[in-house]
């Protein structure tokens, strides 16, 4: 039963996002869409028991002596992962199929913001700015072409941020959430935090709210107190330091694929741009490119990106296959 669906996913995948869902704290809200899509066609309704009975199957599975917790634990130990066999146990492996690598939006998912429950890893395209929420009420924000694993246990919160940019808003619980970025990590609980890991493989950590700790080694129990409004950087020497000036790494509306700038030259701009253009934007003169710029940019959407730059340098703006030229007129 693999015909396409709702946007182009197979059915049974949208069945299993379904049960997920109405099984979850929004099902009350998304009882009338539900209810719509299964009435749509006796495929969905099929597809959907199907997927009611595979949960069963995995219900009996956890009881049993050979498959079940208490026999996996033992061979095993604890099982790491984005869930045990708890509350949520028979969603486990339909969690992973239902919703995909990149949280992908299914029925009852808001637009736009394109939130979604994760499934591990969390990974984002280039141009795409995503949000998901964590099964332990955090959320966590990933910047164009970024990727963060995740490994949740009992008492242990873990993520690793693999490349790009992560903000994560971390929900209070009992341990800190530990992220894991290059060879050093950062913790915090209840608080706000941005990670970006550079091709370099320089880490800089900032903090919007609460208190968090950085080491430049995880395995060096050497820490350094991160307070809200400042940065730290490590990497690839792994020497931790605070960031000079913290304000030209805070960019508060990234997540909107927004960023300010006190003072930056035009053509590091334009390569901030351009981690999110499908079509590249070049410089053509690199007198143009070596000028100094302030201001608010949206830089994620390229267009009008491109546009406001002429406009401000006095520049022509050129279409071509294999780029978007800005050049003097």
């Amino acid at each position: 039963m693999t015909k396409a669906g709702d946007d182009d996913y197979p059915v049974d995948e949208v069945a299993r996002a379904w049960l997920v869902k109405m099984r979850g704290e929004d099902a009350e809200v998304l009882r009338g869409e539900f209810d719509a899509w299964l009435q749509a066609s006796a495929e969905h309704r099929e597809a959907y028991r199907h997927a009611e009975k595979r949960m069963a199957a995995l219900a009996i599975l956890k009881t049993s002596q050979r498959h079940g917790t208490t026999h996996a634990e033992a061979r095993r130990g604890p099982m790491r992962g984005w869930f045990t066999w708890g509350a949520v146990a028979t969603a486990f492996a339909l969690l992973i199929i239902a919703i995909g690598a990149a949280g992908a939006p299914f029925p009852g998912q808001p637009g736009g913001g394109a939130t979604a429950f994760a499934a591990e890893p969390l990974e984002t395209q280039r141009g795409e700015i995503r949000t998901f929420r964590l099964v332990d009420g955090s959320r966590a924000t990933l910047d164009t072409d970024s990727r963060l694993d995740v490994a949740f246990s009992h008492g242990e919160r873990s993520v690793r941020l693999v490349r790009g940019r992560v903000r994560l808003s971390v929900a209070p619980g009992d341990v800190p959430l530990r992220i894991e970025a290059g060879r050093g990590e950062a913790t915090a609980n209840d608080a706000e935090i941005d990670l970006r890991l550079a091709a370099s493989g320089r880490v800089v950590a900032s903090l919007r709210r609460g208190a968090a700790e950085v080491r430049a080694d995880a395995d060096v129990d050497q820490t350094m107190p991160l307070k809200a409004g400042s940065a730290l950087a490590y990497g690839p020497g792994n020497r931790l330091e605070p960031v000079a000036a913290p304000a030209a790494v805070i960019q508060p509306d990234w997540t909107e694929g927004w960023a300010d700038y006190r003072s930056i030259k035009l053509g590091a701009l334009v390569a901030e741009a351009n981690r999110y253009a499908a079509v590249p934007i070049v410089i053509d003169e690199s007198a143009t490119a070596a000028r100094e710029v302030s201001g608010r940019f949206h830089i994620s959407q390229t267009d009008a990106f491109a546009e406001r730059i002429a406009i401000l340098f006095g520049l022509a703006v050129e279409r071509r296959s294999d780029a978007i030229h800005l050049r003097r007129r």
